[in-house]
C-alpha cells in the first residue's frame, strides 16, 4: 500500500515537472489598505510602490486609504510604504500568486518627529506583532510562513515549537510546553477574543489535540506569546495564541480545493452584491481517511473521523464603522479497539467523541484623530463524551464499563477596548471583557477496590468571569519606550480575584540593536471540572474538596537582547524567571502531588493553593528572513522547572525538559519561470525528557494497577531526536496555480519513549513512544 503511495507521488511530481513552460508572464494584482494604527482612520496619499519592479510600478491610497496595483508579475514581490509624518514599512518577500490577488492591510505608526519621511530598518522582518503594547517573547507567525516549515502540516501551532523555549508534544498533538509550563496554561484567542481549545478530538480542560479546528486558509497573521504578557492578555499562565482570521477578497470570486491525508477541503471567498467594501470567506473540511473508509477503500480499526467549518463575513458601513460575522465548528470521533492480533479476543474498547462551535460579531468604528472602539461579543460551546470498556481479567471476562463522562460547556462573552492617541508620544488602551459561562458535567469510573461505580462528576450551574484593564504606552524618544498597565481579574464561581501590574522598557540605543525589560503578574482559573469534582468524607457524604479553590499565580521577568547582523539576519537572546505560587497541591503534608504537573483532566484530590514553583531560563536565536529565495533559524533554549508541595521539597516538574534545540532552514528553486518553483525544507529538533515517576513493576502485578517504585518525577526521559522534510512543487497558470506537497514528520522514525505507564492486561512497564513517521500528502488547487 505504501509502495503504490510514493510511486503515485512520484508519477505526479514527474508529470508536473515536465510541463512545458508555458506560464511565463503571469500577472496578478495587488490590492489593499493603509491605516493608522492608533486611529484605524485611511491614510489618503500614502504610496505604495513594488520595490525592484521595472518598470517602476506603484499606487496612492484614495480617500478610503484604498490601493490597487495592477499587472504585476507573479512571483516574491517587496511592497514600500511611505507617508508624510508616519514611519515607513516595508513588507518582503509577499506571495503573489496567479491564482489569487493578493491583498494587504497596512497600519502605520504616527513619527515622533512631524513634517519629516522617517526611514527606518523595516520592522516587518522581525516577526514584530502588531500588539505594540508587547514589549518582549512576542512573535508573529504568518501562515505562508507555516506552510514553508518543515513538519509544520500547515498548523500554526506546531510551527511555534521550533521557536526557542517552546517543545511541542512528540506523542504527536499540538500541544504547546512554553518555559518549562504546563500546557494547560495556554490561552487561545480568536478575532479578540478567548475561545475553547480549537482542536479535534480535545475535552474539557485541555489546550492541544491532534487537529486544528482552524483550516490555515482562513488565517490571517497570528501572534504567539510566552511570558510577560501585555496588559491586556488575562487568564493565562504559560503562552498566549492570538489568532485573526483574515478578509474574503472583495472584488472577485476566488477558491482553493485541497485533497489531502489530513482532510478534503474547499475555501470559497468574494463580494458581496451591492455592499461596496463587504466581502465572504468560507471553509469546510472533512476527513480524507472518514470518506476512504466510507467507501470501503482502507479498513482498520480507529479511523479517525472529523469535520469543521468556519467562516468570516464582513460588512463595512458608511457612518457605523464596520461589522464582521465570524464562527467556526467542529465535530470529531474515534472508537478505538484493543484486541488480540487474529481479532478474536477483544480486550477494551474506548468511544470518544468532541464538538466545538463558536459565533461571533464584531465591530470597529473610528474616533477621529483621537483612535478607535473595537467590540466583540461571541457565543460558544463546546463538548466532550468517553466511554471506556474493559476487561476485569484481561482476556477472560466480558467487558466491564470502567469509565464514562459527558461533558458540556456554553459560554457567552462579551469584550470591548478603546485605544486613544493623546499625542504621538503618549497611547492609552483600556478594556473590560465579561464571560459567562453555563455548564452539565458528569463523569464516572469503575472502582476495582469496593467493585462499583463511583460519581467523580456531577454537576450544572454557571460561572462568571470578569476582566478589566488600561495600558499606557510613552514614547520618550526615537530610542526609548516604556509600556504599562494592570490588568484585573475576577472569578464569580468562588470570589477569587487577582490584580496585576505588568511593564516593559525597550531601549533602541543603536540602528539594528535593542536592549528589553518586562515583567508583570498573571494568574489563571483551573477547569471547571477541577472545582466541581465530587468526593466523599469521612462520614461517607458527597462534597466538592476543591469549590473554593484560589487563582493560580505567577511573576514573569524577561530581560532581552537583539541585533540584527545584516538586513535580513537577527540574533536574540532572552532569559527569564518565573516565580509561581498559589499553586494548586494536595492538602497532605506528606504529598508531592502538585497541578502543574498535568496537562488536562481534573482530581478528586483535596487541593489548596499553598504550592510554589519556579523556572528559569536563556533563550537563543539566529535567524536568517525569508530572502534570495532562502531562509534559516537555528534556536537553542536551556531552562530549570522545579515545584514544591506540602511536602516542602523541591523537585524537578514534569515538563522540565532542559534543553531544547531546533535547526531548521528552507530553499525556493525557480524551474523555468517564476511560476514553476520547487520548495524544500528540513527541520531538526531535540527535546529533553520529560520527568517521570520510576514505577515498581512487581507491586504493580501484585495490586493490578500502577504501583510508584520511587521519588516522584524523578526519572528524566531520554532526549527525543527529530527530523522533518518537506518539498512541494508549484505550477501557476493564468488564474490557476497548482501545488503538490509532501511534510513528513519523524523521517528517522525514532521511537524513543516520552512517558511510561504499568499496562494492567500484559503486566509489563510500557512507553508511550513519539510519533512515528508521518508523512502528510496534500494537493492544492488555487482558482
Amino acid at each position: 500500500m505504501s509502495v503504490r503511495i510514493l510511486q503515485i507521488i512520484f508519477s505526479v511530481f514527474l508529470l508536473l515537472l515536465v510541463q512545458e513552460l508555458s506560464a511565463q508572464g503571469n500577472q496578478q494584482t495587488i490590492r489593499g489598505t493603509v491605516l493608522d494604527s492608533d486611529t484605524r482612520q485611511p491614510l489618503i496619499g500614502a504610496t505604495v510602490i513594488v520595490t525592484n519592479s521595472d518598470p517602476l510600478k506603484g499606487a496612492t491610497a484614495d480617500i478610503d486609504g484604498n490601493f490597487t496595483i495592477e499587472a504585476v508579475p507573479t512571483g516574491r514581490v517587496d511592497l514600500q510604504i511611505r507617508m508624510l509624518g508616519y514611519e515607513e514599512q516595508i513588507l518582503p518577500n509577499l506571495l503573489l500568486n496567479s491564482a489569487k490577488e493578493l491583498i494587504v492591510t497596512v497600519r502605520m505608526q504616527e513619527s515622533l518627529v512631524q513634517l519629516k519621511e522617517i526611514e527606518v530598518k523595516p520592522e516587518e522582518k522581525k516577526g514584530v506583532v502588531r500588539n505594540d503594547m508587547a514589549t518582549l517573547s512576542a512573535r508573529r507567525i504568518s501562515v505562508e510562513e507555516t506552510s514553508r516549515i518543515a513538519g509544520g502540516i500547515n498548523d500554526p501551532a506546531r510551527m511555534v515549537s521550533s521557536f526557542p523555549g517552546v517543545a511541542g508534544d512528540a506523542t504527536g498533538d499540538n500541544s504547546i510546553i512554553a518555559r518549562g509550563n504546563s500546557p494547560k496554561g495556554v490561552l487561545w484567542r480568536l478575532e479578540g477574543i478567548e475561545i475553547p481549545n480549537p482542536n479535534h478530538f480535545s475535552d474539557e480542560g485541555s489546550t492541544g489535540g491532534p487537529i486544528n479546528v482552524l483550516n490555515s486558509d482562513m488565517l490571517d497573521n497570528s501572534e504567539f506569546y510566552t511570558g510577560a504578557f501585555a496588559p491586556e492578555y488575562g487568564n493565562a499562565l504559560s503562552a498566549i495564541f492570538d489568532m485573526r482570521l483574515r478578509d474574503g477578497n472583495d472584488k472577485q470570486r476566488e477558491y482553493t480545493f485541497k485533497l489531502g491525508v489530513l482532510g478534503t477541503d474547499l475555501t470559497a471567498e468574494g463580494p458581496i452584491p451591492g455592499l461596496k467594501g463587504g466581502s465572504y470567506l468560507a471553509n469546510f473540511r472533512y476527513s480524507t481517511l472518514a470518506l476512504l473508509d466510507g467507501a470501503g477503500i482502507v479498513d482498520y480499526g480507529g479511523v479517525p473521523k472529523y469535520m469543521d467549518g468556519s467562516f468570516k463575513v464582513k460588512v463595512p458601513t458608511s457612518k457605523n464603522g464596520t461589522f464582521s460575522l465570524f464562527g467556526l465548528g467542529g465535530t470529531s470521533h474515534i472508537v478505538d479497539k484493543d484486541e488480540s492480533d487474529n481479532g478474536d479476543t477483544l480486550f477494551s474498547r474506548a468511544d470518544f467523541g468532541s464538538r466545538i462551535g463558536v459565533l461571533g460579531l464584531t465591530h470597529t468604528r473610528t474616533l477621529g484623530a483621537s483612535g478607535f472602539v473595537y467590540s466583540t461579543v461571541s457565543v460558544s460551546g463546546n463538548s466532550s463524551a468517553t466511554e471506556y470498556d474493559e476487561s476485569e481479567v484481561p482476556g477472560e471476562t466480558p467487558l466491564t464499563r470502567y469509565h464514562t463522562d459527558e461533558l458540556g460547556k456554553w459560554t457567552l462573552r462579551a469584550s470591548t477596548v478603546v485605544n486613544n492617541r493623546l499625542s504621538a508620544k503618549h497611547k492609552l488602551r483600556s478594556g473590560i471583557i465579561l464571560s459567562m459561562e453555563q455548564f452539565r458535567m458528569g463523569s464516572s469510573s469503575f472502582d476495582r477496590e469496593v467493585q462499583r461505580t463511583v460519581t467523580e462528576l456531577d454537576t450544572r450551574g454557571e460561572a462568571t468571569t470578569v476582566q478589566a484593564f488600561t495600558s499606557w504606552k510613552w514614547r520618550m524618544n526615537e530610542k526609548l519606550t516604556m509600556t504599562s498597565g494592570v490588568h484585573l481579574l475576577y472569578y464569580a464561581l468562588n470570589g477569587a480575584a487577582s490584580v496585576e501590574p505588568r511593564v516593559g522598557l525597550k531601549y533602541q540605543f543603536h540602528p539594528g540593536k535593542a536592549l528589553s525589560i518586562a515583567g508583570g503578574l498573571h494568574s489563571r482559573t483551573e477547569a471547571i471540572m477541577t472545582y466541581q469534582a465530587e468526593a466523599a468524607n469521612d462520614a461517607g457524604s458527597t462534597y466538592r474538596p476543591n469549590e473554593n479553590l484560589g487563582l493560580s499565580k505567577a511573576v514573569h521577568a524577561v530581560i532581552g537582547y537583539e541585533q540584527m547582523l545584516s538586513e535580513d539576519i537577527q540574533f536574540k537572546m532572552e532569559a527569564y524567571y518565573q516565580h509561581h505560587f498559589n499553586v494548586p497541591v494536595e492538602n497532605d503534608p506528606n504529598s508531592s502531588y502538585s497541578l502543574t504537573n498535568y496537562s488536562g483532566w481534573f482530581t478528586t484530590t483535596p487541593l489548596v493553593n499553598k504550592g510554589v514553583g519556579r523556572n528559569y531560563g536563556v533563550e537563543l536565536s539566529l535567524e536568517k528572513f525569508f530572502t534570495h529565495g532562502y531562509h534559516f533559524m537555528t534556536t537553542a533554549s536551556l531552562s530549570d522547572t522545579r515545584y514544591k508541595a506540602l511536602d516542602g521539597v523541591w523537585r524537578n516538574s514534569r515538563f522540565n525538559m532542559g534543553l531544547v534545540a531546533n535547526a531548521l532552514a528552507g530553499k525556493e528553486w525557480k524551474i523555468g519561470s517564476k511560476d514553476k518553483v520547487l520548495t524544500t525544507s528540513f527541520r531538526y529538533s531535540v527535546l529533553g525528557g520529560q520527568y517521570g515517576t520510576p514505577i515498581d513493576l512487581q507491586a504493580s502485578q501484585a495490586a493490578g494497577e500502577e504501583v510508584a517504585g520511587g521519588a516522584p518525577w524523578s526519572k528524566k526521559g531520554d532526549p527525543i531526536h527529530k527530523l522533518d522534510l518537506m518539498i512541494a512543487y508549484r505550477v501557476g497558470r493564468a488564474k490557476v496555480s497548482h501545488e503538490i506537497k509532501a511534510d513528513a514528520q519523524n523521517v528517522l522514525n525514532g521511537s524513543t519513549r516520552v512517558y511510561t505507564y504499568y499496562d494492567r492486561r500484559t503486566g509489563t512497564i510500557q512507553g508511550a513512544p513519539q510519533l512515528a513517521l508521518l508523512p502528510v500528502i496534500m494537493y492544492t488547487l488555487r482558482f
